[in-house]
């Protein structure tokens, strides 16, 4: 009987211990504002869902972002926007567009946009069509490294 009542007691306790430690907490984490600020490349280019990465060279364009929502184009290709300009995320932690307003014109040219991890590095990935709407390009952006 002692041996039974014993047991009970343990086996209560080791219970309330378990049902005790095992408290769930909530942990809120907050998603950081995205910061596209740096120089940018493009790593792959698809136009019309064929790549086309291989047969242009794009090794010199760049796209500059600055801290101001400022942007420049360096050796411009087939592109949203070919001018200098401000741009503008529609979500500053969950962007899924950015605008971009060239210099000297009164309509902003808006982009869809992604912003992917893949292989370990931040990518921007742009989905435009530059005039024709015929055509399609998807280009794949990695930050150049300092």
């Amino acid at each position: 009987m002692i041996f039974s009542l014993t047991r009970t007691v343990i086996l209560g306790a080791l219970l309330t211990l378990l049902f005790c430690g095992c408290t769930q907490q909530d942990m809120l984490v907050e998603e950081p504002v995205k910061d596209i600020a740096g120089a940018w490349r493009i790593t792959k280019a698809v136009r019309n869902g064929i790549d086309i990465t291989t047969y242009t060279d794009f090794s010199q364009f760049r796209l500059h972002f600055d801290a101001n929502k400022q942007y420049t184009i360096e050796h411009p290709m087939p592109f949203v926007v070919t001018k200098n300009g401000a741009y503008e995320l529609n979500d500053p932690k969950y962007p899924f567009h950015i605008r971009f307003s060239e210099n000297g014109s009164a309509q902003p040219l808006r982009s869809s946009f992604t912003y992917p991890v893949v292989n370990g590095k931040r990518n921007l990935v742009f989905t435009f069509s530059p005039g024709c709407t015929a055509n399609t390009y998807v280009y794949t952006l990695e930050k150049v490294n300092p």
